[in-house]
């Protein structure tokens, strides 16, 4: 037998009272004067055995109607033998993301959460540890608590940007204490966020419960992404910003309204219609505002899920690509003609390895090196220099080369090297759609890519080189194009010239979106948002100094972010502190340089969720025992858990005997004279 409320036991030395005045009888006698008390002795041994007896039976009713009583109080239960054991270790998952704002026919469910999540730590005795689970990982829950102190966790959840997979959540209840533990899952079950069909660890000593709360339908719209079509622009110029819109309900929508807003400012308004679960691109085109830095904001109006509502972005003003190319002697006609031909975006300048200008490398945003056989060690210097201040180089192999001299060469600018030349002819097979080079190159899958012809070609050693990235690969699974990350700059390197004697690269498709992207790559323009998320990092052109004081804010907070250099690039890290969507100010010795739009991810914005019978469906296909779906209101989720938890209580019995002890006492009083 166990109890809810063992602390108030101690009052069971409460029986000691009547134990007291059992010993202890404080009746004053009043003395009476007789002639003769021979009678009245006769009285009393005649009574003296009946009174006692009396007395002790008084006694007895006493004392176990204060027990009883007690014990009712306290609330013993008999646990039940099933595969539900029994636990002093109890944890409550709340979701509090956004799809939680929501409303349902009981209301808002994040409210729905938090009062079933409190009515699960009533329900437990008070001996049990409480651990509070959400989407945001505080440390401050890293502790066990009581019902008392869980409530006030509770009380204070509020909807997070973030978003936690159940994988995600069993493995933080298994690391902060995993001995026969039940883990409460509290969500709209939503596909997307909560993954639940991804589980793939749950430890036997941990019973898991999915407690699913339905929101009713609702027309949300979200804005999914914005971008721009060139990475170089100025404020002569008209500037397209493209959004996509989606219609993530049921029903046909019509003339939604969408607003663009830049500096504070609205630009255009568009009208939009769309079907159910239906996604448009749609277009802004506008005249920039005569500063550096402007401040977009694309907007919808919809409730009751509004975090999609805004989409906000950055633009900077920037320059145009400075391209500079080195031949070994005539300039690359397909090269000349790519970049020449797009004046408004490039400045492109051929140069011969003889002429050099070493000093206009600071001007130079991207090198090309096409077939230089012989680098002098002031040409190495300088290279090795460009990328350490955020330049780029792509190398182009010559068609005959000193192994030897060349791959000290390469290892000098701390890349990969060559080997002999290969005359085998091959297929590229393979491209990393995956790096910023393609990512927005192709849709779809790449099957039916008519792919270049290499003829040969000087295989590229990469070693155990952890700074590189294969971006082309042949069918034999050499790489054709590799980038390598030097310093703060990156260097492409090519394993076969551009001839068409060695490959027909140069005449394909393919060869003008790799050039033209490695080059505007090279400016290091920024995305023009991020996305809010635990590993969110940013980067800034407009900070110089690699050891100023940053400091990232807005009205709200202000942070100092940490540095670092992912990719050959200074990122700076937030560690998980941003919280809210919007545009946040970048500054060094109080000075404000640039600017960061941070947006909020979409996942939350698709409202597909699991039924009831969707979850059961998918328990009988794991197989899992300590999976239990608990559907329904409060006070089925109550009754459930005490089922779940105690097979029989005891406190309604332990009531009623009080009580006829309580009768006993007044019978035996009453009735039975001394």
């Amino acid at each position: 037998m166990r109890f809810q409320n063992p602390q108030l036991l101690y009052f069971l030395f409460a029986i000691a009272i009547p134990i007291l005045i059992h010993l202890f009888n404080f009746r004053k006698h009043k003395i009476i004067y007789f002639s003769s008390i021979r009678f009245l002795k006769e009285i009393k041994e005649d009574n003296r055995k009946k009174s006692n007896l009396k007395n002790l039976l008084i006694l007895l009713s006493r004392i176990l109607a204060i027990s009883c009583l007690v014990l009712a109080f306290a609330k013993p239960y008999i646990p039940i033998n099933s595969k539900n054991k029994t636990t002093s270790n109890v944890f409550i998952y709340v979701d509090n993301s956004f799809s939680m704002d929501a409303e349902s026919i009981e209301g808002r469910l994040l409210s729905i959460a938090k009062e079933k999540a409190r009515s699960i730590s009533k329900t437990y005795p008070t001996e049990t540890n409480f651990w509070l689970i959400n989407n945001d990982f505080l440390a401050q829950h890293n502790n066990s608590n009581n019902a008392n102190e869980i409530s006030s966790q509770i009380d204070a959840i509020k909807t997070s940007a973030h978003s936690k997979s159940l994988n995600q959540i069993v493995n933080r209840q298994a690391s902060l204490n995993n001995e026969n533990a039940h883990l409460y899952i509290i969500s709209d079950m939503q596909i997307s966020g909560l993954q639940i069909k991804e589980l793939s660890n749950l430890d036997n000593n941990t019973s898991l419960f999915l407690i699913p709360i339905t929101a009713n339908k609702n027309n949300n719209i979200s804005i999914d992404s914005c971008w721009i079509n060139t990475p170089v622009f100025s404020n002569d110029q008209e500037i397209s910003v493209y959004a996509t819109i989606t219609n993530q309900s049921e029903n046909n929508l019509s003339d939604q309204a969408v607003f663009l807003k830049i500096n504070s400012k609205q630009k255009s308004q568009q009208y939009i219609s769309l079907k159910a679960k239906e996604s448009k691109m749609i277009s802004f085109t506008f005249m920039p505002e005569n500063t550096a830095l402007q401040k977009g904001l694309i907007q919808i109006n919809d409730h009751p899920i509004s975090f999609d509502n805004n989409c906000y972005f950055t633009l900077k003003n920037t320059n145009k690509v400075a391209v500079l190319c080195i031949n070994s002697s005539a300039n690359n006609t397909a090269i000349t003609t790519l970049f020449n031909n797009d004046t408004s975006l490039f400045n492109f300048k051929n140069t011969t390895v003889k002429n050099i200008d070493f000093n206009s490398f600071k001007q130079q945003d991207i090198i090309l090196i096409n077939e230089v056989n012989e680098f002098s060690s002031g040409f190495i210097n300088s290279l090795n220099n460009f990328t350490k201040n955020g330049g780029s180089i792509a190398i182009f192999p010559p068609k005959e080369i000193d192994l030897t001299s060349y791959n000290n060469t390469l290892k000098q600018l701390g890349i990969a090297t060559f080997s002999e030349l290969k005359t085998q002819s091959v297929l590229l097979e393979n491209i990393n759609i995956k790096h910023s080079i393609y990512k927005q190159v192709f849709e779809g899958k790449l099957d039916k890519i008519n792919f270049p012809e290499i003829k040969k070609y000087y295989p590229i050693i990469s070693g155990n080189n952890s700074n590189s990235v294969a971006l082309l690969t042949q069918e034999n699974k050499a790489e054709f194009l590799s980038v390598f990350s030097k310093d703060k700059g990156s260097i492409y390197l090519f394993n076969s010239p551009l001839d068409i004697k060695f490959n027909n690269f140069s005449k394909h498709a393919l060869f003008v979106p790799t050039l033209l992207n490695i080059a505007t790559s090279s400016i290091r323009t920024e995305s023009i948002y991020n996305s809010i998320s635990p590993e969110d990092y940013f980067s800034s052109n407009a900070i110089k100094n690699s050891n100023a004081l940053v400091h990232l804010k807005n009205d709200n907070i202000d942070i100092i972010p940490t540095q670092k250099t992912h990719l050959g690039k200074q990122v700076f890290y937030t560690h998980n502190q941003i919280s809210e969507n919007g545009i946040y100010t970048v500054e060094v010795n109080g000075e404000m340089i640039d600017a960061i739009a941070y947006n909020y991810t979409t996942t939350e914005s698709k409202s597909q969720t699991l039924t009831i019978n969707e979850l059961k469906d998918w328990k009988s296909s794991i197989n899992l025992d300590n999976i239990h779906i608990i559907s329904g209101n409060t006070k089925s989720l109550i009754a459930t858990i005490n089922d779940s938890q105690k097979a029989k209580e005891l406190w309604k019995i332990a009531l009623i005997f009080s009580l006829l002890f309580f009768a006993t006492e007044i019978l035996l009083i009453k009735l039975i004279k001394s």
